[in-house]
C-alpha cells in the first residue's frame, strides 16, 4: 500500500513528471501558435458585394429594359477601349490589345459594369422646404429641419 503513503522520492518524481509534461505541452501549443501566425493561414478578408435594391412592383419588362441598358453601356465601354487601342501604333498597340484581351477573358469587363436604369427615375430631393415658410422666389429664413 505504498500508493497511500508514498515516499518523498516518489512524490518528487511525480511532481517533476507532471511539471515537465505541463511545460512540454505549453511549449508545443505556443510553438504552434507562433508557426501559424507566421504562415499566414488566416482567412482572407470577406468580399463585399453590393446589390441593387428594387421596389416590389418592378415588372419583368422593367427588368429586361434595365438589362438591355446595362448591356448597352457595357458594349459602349468596350467599344471606347477598342477605339482608343485603334489610335495607338506599334508596340504600344500590341501591349494595349494584349491587356484588353486578358481583361475581357478574365471577365473583368463583366464585373466592373455598373447597374444602369432604363427609365429615368426622378430622384427625391435631399432637402424639402416646408410649406408656409418660404416661397419659390424667396430664400428661407432658417435652415429646414431634416
Amino acid at each position: 500500500m505504498s500508493y497511500l503513503n508514498p515516499s518523498k522520492a516518489e512524490v518528487r518524481r511525480h511532481r517533476l513528471l507532471v511539471g515537465g509534461a505541463s511545460l512540454l505541452l505549453t511549449t508545443i501549443v505556443m510553438t504552434g501558435f507562433l508557426l501559424e501566425s507566421r504562415s499566414g493561414y488566416s482567412k482572407p478578408d470577406p468580399k463585399l458585394v453590393f446589390m441593387q435594391n428594387w421596389s416590389g412592383d418592378r415588372s419583368r419588362a422593367d427588368t429586361i429594359a434595365d438589362t438591355a441598358a446595362t448591356t448597352a453601356v457595357h458594349q459602349q465601354m468596350l467599344g471606347d477601349a477598342r477605339k482608343y487601342i485603334a489610335t495607338l501604333s506599334g508596340e504600344a498597340r500590341t501591349k494595349a490589345q494584349a491587356q484588353y484581351d486578358a481583361y475581357v477573358e478574365r471577365g473583368g469587363a463583366q464585373k466592373e459594369v455598373p447597374y444602369v436604369s432604363a427609365a429615368a427615375r426622378a430622384a427625391a430631393p435631399l432637402v424639402t422646404i416646408p410649406t408656409g415658410r418660404a416661397t419659390a422666389d424667396s430664400v428661407p429664413t432658417e435652415p429646414p429641419v431634416l
